[in-house]
C-alpha cells in the first residue's frame, strides 16, 4: 500500500512509523533485553533501524528501504519503503506472535495513518507556541 506523506517527506513519516511501532511493542522479548534501551528517543530508534544496531555486522538498511527486526530488543518485523513525497507499507495483516507492536496498530495503514497525525499535531502545536510565543 502506498501512502501519500504531504507535506512531509517520506523519511519523516518512515521514521515515525518506527517510533511509534517500537513503543507500540511494549519492551524487549527474550534476550532483547541484551539490547534493551528504554530511554531511546525517537532518533535513537531511526539510527538503530538505519545501521541495523541490534546485529552489528548485518547490512544496515539503505536510504528508502528501511527496515528493524529487532529494535532495542522489541520484536518489529518491519519494512517502510519511502520516497520524498510516499511512504510503502505491507498490505498484509500483521501478527502480534511476530510484530508486538500491531497489539496496538492492528494493520499497517492505521500505523502509518498514526504517524501522519502525530506529525500533524506536533506541526501544529509548534505553529501556536510560534504564534503566541510560549
Amino acid at each position: 500500500m502506498i501512502i501519500k506523506t504531504t507535506p512531509f517527506t517520506g523519511e519523516q513519516v518512515a521514521k515515525r512509523i518506527f517510533w511509534l511501532a517500537w513503543q507500540a511493542c511494549g519492551g524487549p522479548l527474550g534476550a532483547g533485553w541484551l539490547q534493551n534501551h528504554p530511554e531511546a528517543t525517537e532518533a535513537d530508534v531511526w539510527q538503530n533501524v538505519c545501521t541495523n544496531g541490534d546485529y552489528p555486522g548485518n547490512p544496515s538498511s539503505r536510504p528508502g528501504d528501511a527496515y528493524g527486526d529487532y529494535v532495542f530488543g522489541r520484536m518489529m518485523k518491519l519494512t517502510v519503503l519511502y520516497k520524498a513525497d510516499e511512504v510503502a507499507l505491507n498490505d498484509e495483516r500483521p501478527r502480534g506472535d511476530y510484530q508486538a507492536w500491531c497489539r496496538q496498530y492492528r494493520t499497517y495503514e492505521e500505523l502509518a495513518k498514526a504517524a501522519l497525525t502525530s506529525l500533524e499535531m506536533e506541526k501544529a502545536h509548534e505553529n501556536f507556541a510560534a504564534k503566541t510565543g510560549g
